[in-house]
């Protein structure tokens, strides 16, 4: 589970990812990215060093809460050992978004996917 400050929480949130964000595809995954601009939204309170991520796995995927909650977990879980280790940038808002072939991937083809997402990006140390 990650850790509070480090959650996308909130439709608002949320929202300001898919407006001023951009995409990143790969395999399994799409992942979107916004640099925080403080001046922007001034009302969120942003701090420059926040680092914000969400995981979206929406019905499409599948109809199985368990199927769905699994994936979520896989995700969350390279995040979590990924923030653990100072390796992700902060200043961001990151979202990800599964496709449906993620059901057929494993451990370490979520895990690929995920680095391969940050790296394009440049969100990784």
């Amino acid at each position: 589970m990650l850790q509070q400050k480090n959650r996308l929480t909130g439709k608002k949130e949320w929202e300001i990812l898919f407006n001023e964000g951009n995409f990143v595809g790969a395999k399994f995954l799409t992942m979107k990215t916004w640099k925080i601009n403080i001046e922007k939204y001034p009302r969120r309170k942003f701090l420059a060093d926040d680092l914000k991520i969400g995981f979206s796995v929406g019905l499409k995927i599948s109809k199985s809460a368990v199927k769905r909650n699994t994936v979520r977990r896989k995700m969350r879980e390279v995040v979590r050992l990924l923030l653990k280790e100072n390796k992700i940038k902060t200043g961001f808002l990151v979202g990800f978004m599964v496709k449906n072939t993620i059901l057929e991937a494993d451990y370490q083809e979520i895990e690929k996917d995920i680095i391969f997402c940050l790296k394009k990006v440049g969100l990784l140390i």
